[in-house]
């Protein structure tokens, strides 16, 4: 599950479930406000923390996400409506990724669905939506509840996932199935989930629990915890856009353009073939190849940075819309939102004073662009026969 924009001002930002431990931990001392909540940017150092998650295992605070329990007969008919996550084809323990549409086609969120019984379903997006959900369920036997106050969340990411939860008393949930079990009589959920390229695992549980689990997967399973900065260059290396960062939701004021999903590089997430759901049919009149599209670069330069124009043939066709420095790669990673240049697979980059000038990118293959890739080749090779 991916971070929403962090908020530009909040007076007085709320703690976490998880502040106290996360502030005891944080020699960095620097933190910022996701949808009001106070989150830590760095621990110790961004590249240590990296280097943990991608070779070890880190664990984060996931408190700042909205969430929500959908219960009902008809929660998962419900739920495939608001998102486009397939609800009804999950069984008990699955989870499955979507987006949120407007009516038009234009994408409002990210989603992601898990069915933790017949009628329970717990719906996790970047940002809340509670207007949205109370108008989607009139007339339909689903009832939704934000409980964002009440649960804390964690989420253990790395090769060594599996090892810190055997260590901390729990046990490691199947690659698509959730499990639960009582840690120190705390009764706890556990999902796979992803983060970025990482296969992780998201702990749910009682906020009054929240400072007993962090210890008992830091003590006993040895595992350190992993800030918003460290977060963001796996997200990007992984290509999976940032709400608020890499797209504005469709609804947003002032939004000139919406978005749709193969405009974010997103289209294996609303399939038209997935069955009904909002903005599904919107999308049908929608050209099929995009006017623009985001794209994820490695860029030989330290410079670059959000903003920077992207040029293609001489051309500008757009702008970075987010970067990092990749430790893995040694370049950094951006995504930029270009114009649809037919066959660019090479870019340039404008960098800024003193060295003005134009530097080279080149088009960065990640797992969510490979999925996109793959599901445009299908649904051509569809059309054809």
């Amino acid at each position: 599950m991916i971070f929403p924009a962090e908020d530009m001002i909040v007076d007085s930002p709320r703690a976490t479930p998880l502040y106290a431990a996360a502030a005891s931990a944080s020699e960095a001392n620097i933190w910022t406000s996701v949808n009001g909540w106070s989150l830590a940017r760095v621990f110790t150092s961004v590249e240590k923390e990296y280097h943990a998650a991608k070779n070890s295992a880190a664990i984060a605070d996931l408190g700042a996400l909205s969430r929500w329990a959908v219960r009902g007969h008809e929660a998962a008919q419900f739920l495939s409506r608001i998102t486009t996550a397939p609800a009804p084809r999950l069984g008990i323990g699955e989870s499955a990724r979507g987006l949120i549409l407007d009516g038009d086609g234009g994408v409002l969120d990210l989603a992601e669905v898990s069915r933790l019984s017949d009628g329970l379903f717990l719906l996790t997006t970047p940002t809340a939506h509670a207007r949205r959900l109370q108008l989607g369920a009139r007339g339909v036997d689903a009832l939704g509840e934000d409980i964002c106050e009440a649960v804390a969340a964690i989420g253990v990411f790395g090769p060594r996932a599996s090892d810190v939860l055997s260590a901390a008393g729990m046990k490691m949930p199947g690659e698509d199935v959730a499990a639960s079990a009582v840690v120190r009589g705390v009764e706890t959920a556990a999902r796979p989930i992803q983060f970025g390229a990482l296969a992780g695992v998201e702990l749910i549980f009682p906020a009054a629990d929240a400072l007993t689990i962090w210890e008992r997967l830091v003590r006993r399973g040895k595992a350190g915890p992993i800030g918003l900065d460290a977060m963001e260059i796996l997200r990007i290396e992984s290509g999976a856009p940032r709400p608020g960062v890499d797209f504005v939701a469709a609804d947003h004021p002032g939004t000139a353009t919406r978005r749709t999903p193969a405009e974010i590089g997103l289209p294996h997430l609303a399939p038209l073939d997935r069955g009904w759901y909002n903005g599904r049919r919107g999308l049908r009149y929608v050209a099929t190849q995009p006017e623009r599209r985001l794209v994820t670069l490695s860029i030989d330069d330290e410079r670059s940075m959000p903003g920077a124009a992207v040029f293609a043939g001489g051309k500008p066709v757009g702008r970075i819309t987010s970067c990092a420095w990749s430790p893995a790669i040694k370049r950094v990673v951006a995504f930029a939102d270009v114009a649809r240049p037919v066959g660019a697979k090479e870019y340039e980059i404008a960098v800024p004073a003193p060295g003005e000038g134009r530097v080279a990118a080149k088009l960065y293959e990640t797992p969510e662009s490979a999925l996109a890739k793959a599901f445009r080749q299908a649904q051509d090779a569809a059309a054809k026969s």
